[in-house]
């Protein structure tokens, strides 16, 4: 009689459950519910950038960029600035002025890498482009909005090239009083920073090799570097005190799956997938060709990505499963 009243009041546990309804797999746990759309919806390219004081603009777009004080506006491409002395060498304006009439490279600024404001002062990284759509060198100006005049300021090249690919992109950050930029020169990476004072870019190296880098905050990074031994390495890095920590190494190819806490390293291995906790160790192996996305009831993986099959929900800390899906026999 005792055994079956504590079977009785003995607390239920819950256990997930895992389904696919339309296009998104739910998630429940009690009363817990996490949607995990197939396919998320496309990023909305951005198409401009504008800063304002009163009634002075500065603003990027298709234009280029453009300058308007009250109803008066004038744009530019900053042509001059490809083959100004201020940044080049005399043997490098010729060999740009030659790849330029070749039509192997634009005198024009196509795209920009990124914009901040400092008080009344706008910041823009501008990118020059070859015909082939690959950027050729990048360099720094600014627009005093407090100041009645249409031409920007050049302040520095960029030493390298930065990993901003969109034609408006927000790669360029603000680390102290000091315009950052995550860039690789040659086979070297770092953090580029420009100097107000000394009105100069300084490239501080963190290392080699770089094959991605992933924005965890404004001062913390997530990179995958190939060595010189063909094997990957992950790891985080301090943009602000310039430390690095390799968290994981491995033959194949590497990416983490998003930049949340903590991360999780897919790792590709000849016809071996595994995916990793980096904090915990623990990993895992998956099919070939799967999808994941992260939610606060475990990490929904599934294959393969469009038309979905199968599909589990895992625990991340050891990679127990929690539940699994399969279509519905007819």
């Amino acid at each position: 009689m005792l055994l079956l009243c504590l079977s009785f009041y003995q607390k239920k546990v819950d256990t997930p459950n895992l389904r696919l309804f339309q296009d998104s797999f739910v998630v429940r746990l009690g009363a817990q519910k996490a949607d995990v759309p197939i396919q998320l919806p496309r990023e909305k390219p951005a198409l401009s950038v504008s800063f304002r004081k009163n009634q002075t603009y500065a603003v990027w777009d298709d234009r280029g960029l453009t300058i308007r004080i009250g109803k008066t506006a004038k744009s530019t491409r900053l042509e001059e600035i490809a083959v100004t002395p201020k940044i080049f060498t005399a043997d490098e304006i010729r060999e740009t002025a030659g790849l330029i009439k070749a039509k192997k490279r634009s005198k024009k600024a196509a795209s920009l890498s990124g914009a901040r404001r400092i008080g009344t002062t706008v910041y823009f990284l501008l990118r020059w482009e070859d015909s082939a759509g690959k950027p050729w060198m990048e360099s720094l100006v600014s627009v005093d909005l407090a100041k009645p005049t249409f031409h920007p300021t050049l302040l520095a090249r960029l030493p390298g090239l930065s990993l901003a690919d969109k034609p408006i992109d927000d790669k360029l950050i603000l680390l102290g009083n000091q315009m950052s930029i995550v860039a690789r020169q040659k086979n070297d990476w770092g953090l580029a920073t420009y100097e107000i004072g000394s009105k100069q870019f300084e490239f501080k190296e963190i290392g080699t090799g770089l094959e991605s880098y992933t924005e965890l905050s404004n001062r913390l990074g997530a990179f995958v570097e190939k060595t010189v031994y063909n094997t990957h390495v992950g790891g985080r890095v301090d943009l602000v005190s310039l430390t690095r920590r390799n968290l994981i190494e491995a033959k194949g190819t590497m990416r983490f799956v998003d930049n949340q806490q903590p991360l999780f390293a897919l790792i590709n291995h000849g016809d071996d997938t595994i995916i990793r906790n980096v904090d915990t160790g623990a990993e895992t192996t998956l099919l070939s060709s799967v999808a994941m996305r992260r939610t606060n009831l475990g990490l929904v993986v599934w294959s393969p990505f469009k038309a979905p099959k199968r599909a589990w929900l895992y625990e991340t800390s050891r990679w127990t499963p929690l539940a699994t899906w399969t279509p519905s026999e007819p």
